[in-house]
């Protein structure tokens, strides 16, 4: 899986002086009970790095975008902006989308106070991180790191189409 990739390699570039926060959310956590669905919006919102992978852009993902954009609404515990990235289309999609996507992921970064990357997954992207270091460093100069280890919390969101809707946090 891609975003757990990139989640990874989010750890690996924060070093030893931080400590991941990992939580795994199905969807059906989302669909579940008023609490549920408030909790799973929380740690979303306070979240320091939001990734969302979209597989396909055959289509407009509106209830992704209609979910993100609740995230802005959301008061957020984070002490500094946070990232979102988007990891978007893979080998076998088209692009058809992509402009679309893009523009509605940069807007709702802005409105939950993010610095927003994309980056296409093609074959051979798991490669390298180098398109995923400068803004992780930037994200990381901006939290104030605790004596012993800081905790940087991250976000997974996953929709694979053309198969039904599966979002991850974590």
């Amino acid at each position: 899986m891609r975003a757990r990739w990139a989640a990874g390699q989010i750890a690996r570039l924060a070093g030893d002086h931080w400590k991941a926060s990992p939580e795994m959310w199905g969807l059906d956590s989302l669909a579940a009970s008023e609490p549920i669905q408030k909790m799973v919006a929380q740690d979303a919102a306070d979240a320091d790095v939001l990734i969302v992978a979209l597989s396909s852009m055959e289509r407009r993902e509106w209830e992704l975008m209609e979910w993100l954009d609740s995230l802005a609404g959301q008061k957020s515990n984070r002490t500094a902006s946070g990232l979102f990235i988007g990891l978007l289309g893979d080998e076998k999609q088209q692009a058809g989308e992509l402009d679309w996507t893009v523009k509605r992921f940069l807007l709702c970064a802005q409105r939950m106070d993010r610095d927003f990357i994309w980056h296409w997954m093609e074959e051979g992207t798991l490669n390298s991180n180098d398109w995923l270091a400068s803004s992780v460093e930037a994200l990381l100069a901006r939290k104030e790191p605790a004596p012993d280890a800081a905790f940087l919390q991250d976000a997974i969101i996953c929709v694979q189409s053309p198969l039904p809707a599966h979002r991850l946090l974590a």
